[in-house]
């Protein structure tokens, strides 16, 4: 079962690799970002399956994204082991690119007083 939370996120292309942070909301809103492109869409899960459409879109000068593009919509399939969420897909705009992407859950820590 796929948890709603936050995870750290890991992409790569034959392009290029990038990582950053997506909340997945238990609504099935997926919100997220790096230091130059903001991430938002919707995701949702049938016992292990995982299943996102997104879209990507740079809000800083940057190195290239994954897909060497400013502005991408991706579709990703995969499963979860309960922490980790590996999937494949692709952008709508670069179809012939393997996507292959990982989410690893990140365990809130209780402030420290």
């Amino acid at each position: 079962m796929i948890t709603p939370g936050k995870y750290s996120v890991w992409f790569k292309t034959p392009v290029g690799e990038g990582s950053g942070v997506v909340t997945l909301h238990e609504n099935g809103d997926l919100r997220g970002g790096d230091s130059t492109f903001s991430y938002f869409g919707h995701w949702t899960q049938g016992t292990d399956k995982f299943r996102a459409l997104w879209t990507a879109r740079r809000t800083a000068a940057g190195p290239p994204g994954v897909f060497g593009m400013d502005e991408i919509d991706m579709v990703a399939t995969g499963q979860s082991d309960g922490t980790t969420i590996t999937a494949t897909g692709f952008a709508k705009q670069a179809p012939g690119l393997r996507l292959e992407m990982s989410l690893i859950a990140i365990e809130d820590e209780a402030p420290h007083e």
